[in-house]
């Protein structure tokens, strides 16, 4: 049925705790609030019966943590008694008890549907109540994690303004201009550099495009041509003259490249402008000297090739054998300087970007001979097998004729001087898919690794007493570099000490009837002048 602590007086009669006892109820007798109270402490009632004859004011503590635990509250009172009735609802009590005056199974029954209502109607209480304390809790953790995502925030902040502020001083101070412009081609961000080199301020700049920019128009065009070419280019690098009104001639360096984000797509465009005015001055000093230099040894020895060459034929008288050996010596040796002073002279042509002008169609393998020709009686006198390979038949290149063959002829000269005599040095041509491969491989003494790629630099000589006494002006390969590269293409050389060197490059195959085409045009103008 329930338990059920009754507090009233032992004199109370008839008795409420004995009432209920006798019908099935669990009842503890108190007989004052105070000890009601502890009662209630130690272990909470399905209902509590008080009785309004001790007073309201005595038992309002006692009501009080009644309905704070949730426990049916009920009183004790007299029929005809309207002040305790409204003492009861006071107090919240759910009903009168009139033990005197009522039927004791009615007064059990009207207890029971009490505890019975009020277990109904606490339920809900008490589901809300536990929604509510989840409620709080997850407020209270929402609170701390919006506390500690402050706290990051806060931290990201501070770190990505420090790393923006160093990256900003960083390219403020770098001796370089930077431009760089987003997806759109709007200018973002320009350093001091740049600001002075271009000759517009960059809060001028930001926003704008390239083209629209005030300033030194030469460079501006030659960045905005850049930034249009770059979108289909991966890089686009070269050198631009600039006439500025306080530093007269400039020549600023150009290098345009894409930018790509985290998932490798266009981000934008940067450019690097450099200042190489004093390097450019400098090689075109040195180009010019030697060009002096070349042109004045040019007359004497001009002098000495016509005379040797007169004696070795006799003109001058007959000579015996030993003279016209010497003669003989001393005309190679002017034929051979000669040919080093052409290269001191021709030595501005890369910087004027004269080479690859010229460009016709020709066989490659018909080509090939003639370059190999001149060399065939130097590898003979050194007992050196010069080998050529035609590969591909009918081959044409679309190069221009002249400047390959002089590329081509200096990597040969590379391998016949430094293979030693009795060795092997092979000259083959092939097709390759759509390029045509040229390839000069020999058995001579090699190149270390690490000075791949400075052979091919102006006047560098590897610093190796196998290799220095053969002497030379270092501009070989540099000359054939500028020459292969003029045609778009590279130099790629494979190499190590004591075995050998290979080197080779590509160039697109021309098509027959282009140069069918091409012959037409040249022979309708010859026609129509």
């Amino acid at each position: 049925m329930g338990t059920i602590l009754v507090v009233e007086s032992a004199q109370r009669e008839p008795s409420l705790a004995g009432i209920l006892g006798g019908r099935g109820f669990r009842c503890t007798t108190a007989v004052d609030p105070a000890a009601g109270l502890r009662c209630v402490e130690s272990g909470v009632p399905d209902a509590l019966v008080v009785d309004l004859a001790q007073g309201e004011g005595t038992v309002r503590d006692l009501a009080l943590r009644a309905l704070q635990l949730d426990t049916v509250l009920l009183c004790r009172g007299e029929a005809d008694d309207r002040t305790a009735l409204r003492s009861a609802l006071r107090l919240g009590a759910r009903d009168l008890l009139v033990p005197g005056q009522e039927d004791p199974d009615q007064l059990a029954r009207r207890v029971a549907l009490a505890i019975d209502e009020a277990r109904v109607t606490s339920a809900p209480r008490l589901r809300l109540a536990e929604d509510h304390q989840r409620l709080r809790r997850q407020h209270d953790e929402l609170r701390l994690q919006h506390a500690e995502s402050l706290r990051v925030a806060e931290d990201f902040q501070e770190a990505f303004f420090l790393d923006v502020t160093r990256m900003m001083t960083i390219i403020s101070n770098i001796m370089d201009g930077i431009v760089f412009a987003d997806r759109e081609g709007n200018i973002i961000l320009m350093n001091p550099v740049a600001e002075d080199l271009l000759g517009v301020k960059s809060f001028l700049a930001i926003g704008k495009k390239t083209k629209d920019l005030p300033g030194h128009q030469e460079l501006v065009r030659a960045v905005a041509q850049d930034h249009d070419q770059v979108r289909e280019r991966k890089e686009v690098s070269r050198t631009i003259e600039v006439h500025h009104l306080e530093q007269d001639l400039l020549y600023i360096k150009v290098k345009t490249s894409n930018v790509l984000d985290y998932r490798g797509q266009f981000a934008g465009i940067l450019t690097v402008l450099q200042d190489v005015t004093a390097e450019y001055k400098s090689d075109q000093l040195k180009n010019q000297y030697l060009s002096i230099v070349a042109h004045e040894l040019r007359t004497p020895l001009t002098g000495i090739k016509t005379f040797s060459t007169m004696l070795a034929k006799g003109t001058l008288g007959a000579l015996s054998e030993q003279q016209k050996r010497v003669v003989e010596s001393i005309r190679e040796q002017s034929l051979r300087l000669e040919h080093q002073i052409d290269k001191l002279i021709n030595l501005g042509n890369l910087d004027s970007n004269d080479y690859g002008q010229d460009v016709e169609f020709f066989d490659a393998g018909e080509f090939l001979g003639v370059a190999v020709a001149p060399f065939e009686q130097a590898a003979k006198d050194r007992h050196i097998a010069l080998e050529t390979a035609v590969e591909c038949t009918g081959v044409l290149v679309e190069a221009d004729r002249v400047d390959l063959k002089r590329a081509l002829q200096a990597i040969i000269e590379n391998a016949v001087k430094f293979t030693p005599d009795g060795g092997r040095v092979r000259i083959a041509v092939a097709r390759d898919g759509d390029k045509v491969r040229f390839t000069v491989r020999d058995s001579g003494i090699g190149i270390d690794p690490r000075y791949h790629r400075r052979i091919f630099e102006k006047f560098f000589q590897v610093e190796d007493p196998l290799t220095r006494h053969h002497g030379g002006a270092g501009l070989g390969l540099f000359v054939a570099r500028g020459i292969v590269e003029a045609h778009g293409a590279k130099i790629e050389v494979r190499s190590e000490l004591g075995k050998g060197a290979e080197f080779s490059f590509s160039l697109p195959v021309g098509a027959a009837d282009e140069k069918e085409a091409r012959e037409q045009e040249t022979a309708t103008a010859a026609r129509s002048n």
